[in-house]
């Protein structure tokens, strides 16, 4: 006796995906909330806080330098705003954690501990900040370019802290160079976009003139330039990843390449959209294309995460 199939596109619960090309891409795009399903959202705040905070520090300071601007010149909305960047990225750090009572623990080992070297630069780098908004009314000229450079610097230090963090033998997929670049390329590029909405709110309807905006549109340039050089160390730690390990990784809804094109997308319409506003002087398409780079860069820092496959059990 013969057994008759059911033909499984009259199951209800079957949704097969679309065939045509463009229907496909339409589908992808459309569904690509399902990538945060099951994403540890508080490492993707305190990374991202932390890499935009350092971003426009950097990038202020270096488009005043270029620009041949003085100690009249130095503005501290960006350090306030900094600041409560890494504030928000430290509540998101302890959040994370499932007894934040012990985080001090962290600090025990600075002289082989990526994590603790992390936990300790991090918070110079909010200290530096913070004195610097606070001596600025009475200090001298060199304390606050002390200050201004000394957080710059940790700022770099506190990158190089959270790379390493992520560099991890036993997890293929992280231990790479495209960490590096996926981290330096997020200080560029979120550091820009908010430096070109920040440029626009202080300058107004001159975006053009000001050396300020130029250098938040070349860094979020220089920004997608890393993110790109790291896709092909990324796809090589992924096949190593796939060879080395006995499960897949997290991200179900689509491919690697499917997720990587969504999260260009949201990218390139940033840039376009920052670079727009200097064409049209106006600076509220900055802020359209600053939303659009980070979500960008959310989508991008959870596919990293659910990257994660670990050597052995």
């Amino acid at each position: 006796m013969m057994v008759k199939r059911k033909n499984p596109s009259q199951n209800s619960c079957y949704k097969p995906a679309p065939t045509s090309r463009v229907r496909s891409v339409r589908w992808v795009f459309l569904k690509w909330p399902a990538l945060l399903v099951g994403a540890d959202l508080s490492l993707v705040c305190f990374t991202l806080a932390i890499q935009s905070a350092v971003g426009l520090v950097c990038i202020r300071v270096i488009g005043r330098w270029l620009g041949g601007g003085g100690l009249p010149d130095i503005s501290f909305r960006p350090m306030i705003i900094a600041l409560t960047l890494t504030g928000i990225g430290l509540c998101a750090a302890l959040a994370h954690l499932a007894r934040p009572r012990l985080a001090p623990l962290a600090l025990c080992n600075p002289a082989t501990s990526w994590l603790s070297r992390e936990v300790l630069l991090v918070p110079a780098f909010a200290a530096a900040l913070a004195l610097a908004i606070l001596s600025s009314p009475v200090a001298s000229p060199a304390v606050l370019i002390f200050l201004e450079s000394a957080a710059c610097l940790l700022g770099a230090a506190a990158l190089f802290a959270m790379t390493g963090v992520y560099r991890l033998k036993t997890v293929p997929a992280w231990n790479t160079p495209a960490t590096g670049f996926e981290f330096a390329g997020s200080v560029m590029l979120l550091g820009g976009a908010l430096s070109a909405v920040l440029t626009g709110l202080e300058t107004g309807d001159h975006l053009w003139r000001d050396p300020d905006f130029a250098t938040a549109a070349i860094g979020i340039f220089l920004g997608l330039m890393m993110k790109l050089a790291a896709i092909s160390p990324a796809m090589q730690a992924e096949r190593v990843a796939r060879n080395e390990t006995w499960y897949p990784h997290k991200i179900a809804a689509f491919s690697a390449g499917q997720a990587q094109a969504i999260r260009w997308m949201f990218n390139l319409a940033g840039l376009a959209l920052i670079l727009g506003s200097l064409a049209v002087s106006t600076w509220p398409w900055s802020c359209l294309g600053l939303i659009f780079i980070v979500t960008g860069e959310v989508l991008g820092r959870v596919m990293f995460y659910k990257a994660y496959r670990r050597i052995g059990l």
